[in-house]
């Protein structure tokens, strides 16, 4: 949404395919988009929506039916003969790994490549700050950042900054063709750090305390499909080993936008400042305890069927992204550089 309103308010023509219309997609009618409801697997729909456009952006939730969506988009969009395509990835992109989500991420991107006479662009994102920002009440409340981080570092964007890297490209996309992008925050920062932020931003001492899991899956539960937090549960692992700390912090927001990448600080006082439950009060204590005992009290949650494991001959196969030489190869500063890709990375070391 931030990408559409941005190019919106550039005089740009707009449409979004849209899963179902709703608020969000009132407010882009409002400001001028052509809203078209349908499914990212109907290539009906993705024909509707493509109709007339020179340049798309494919970003799609991390669900079921990735791939199919990309094999569709990529069809259409050789239809339609597009000029320019940004697609978001995801940094941990690995054929090996045992998430379903970024071994079809990794398939899509390829498939992105093969797009002919169209100049792709990827997003190669990280963690977004925005996951942290989902805890912001139970740390306003309690004081305490409980997540299963271990001594991992990130340097963590915000999805606004992302969003005008994207809406930069898709405005003037001459000089991006072929090019791998990876937007981050200015600086790297452990849990502890982020645990420090968040106290400075809501007043209060905040302590960071690694969490177990499968502790974290079930109350995460409510707010995610089971598909979803198997994805997570394995890259909380990654996470853990520091592939997010892996060639970061870039400066491909300030490159890109001309603007200095957010800080972990400013995204926190932006969610601090309109989300629910983060002014103190006991009753909302009472109650966010009261729903964590429920919640905890359930059976664990089975999240091994929505994991490719059984995808492999081998489970010696399975490789997390940090453990993988290859990954790591085409990863690090120093390949980008032999690479070509001096000019679409910064050179932050971990």
């Amino acid at each position: 949404m931030p990408v559409a309103l941005q190019l919106l308010d550039e005089g740009f023509p707009v449409t979004a395919l849209v899963h179902r219309a709703d608020q969000r997609s009132e407010h882009l009618k409002a400001k001028g988009a052509e809203i078209v409801v349908g499914s990212l697997t109907d290539p009906t729909d993705m024909r509707t929506a493509m109709s007339g456009a020179k340049r798309a952006y494919f970003c799609v939730p991390n669900e079921a039916g990735y791939l199919k969506a990309a094999a569709i988009f990529t069809v259409v969009a050789a239809e339609h003969q597009l000029e320019s395509v940004v697609a978001m990835s995801q940094w941990l992109s690995n054929p090996n790994h045992p998430s379903i989500h970024t071994r079809e991420v990794w398939l899509a991107d390829r498939l992105f490549a093969l797009l002919p006479g169209t100049a792709v662009t990827t997003i190669n994102a990280g963690f977004f700050a925005d996951n942290e920002m989902q805890v912001l009440p139970f740390a306003a409340q309690f004081g305490l950042l409980s997540l299963p981080y271990g001594s991992g570092l990130n340097a963590p964007p915000s999805n606004e900054d992302i969003a005008r890297v994207v809406a930069e490209i898709l405005a003037r996309p001459e000089g991006h063709a072929g090019k791998t992008y990876r937007p981050t925050g200015p600086e790297l920062l452990s849990p502890q750090d982020l645990a420090a932020i968040l106290g400075k931003v809501l007043g209060r001492k905040v302590t960071y305390r690694n969490a177990p899991m499968r502790m974290v899956a079930k109350i995460m539960r409510g707010r995610l499909s089971l598909y979803n937090l198997a994805a997570y549960s394995q890259y909380v692992i990654d996470y853990q080993k520091n592939a997010f700390g892996v060639n970061a912090p870039t400066d491909v927001v300030r490159r890109i936008t001309g603007r200095e990448a957010e800080d972990f600080e400013t995204i926190a006082r932006r969610y601090a400042a309109t989300m629910p439950g983060v002014r103190r009060s006991f009753v909302i204590q009472f109650k966010l305890m009261l729903r964590m005992i429920i919640l905890l009290l359930r059976p664990a949650l089975k999240t091994a069927p929505y994991l490719a494991l059984d995808e492999f001959s081998e489970r010696s196969h399975v490789v997390f992204s940090a453990d993988s030489p290859e990954w790591r190869q085409s990863h690090e500063p120093q390949t980008y550089e032999l690479s070509g890709e001096k000019a679409a990375f910064g050179h932050g070391q971990s």
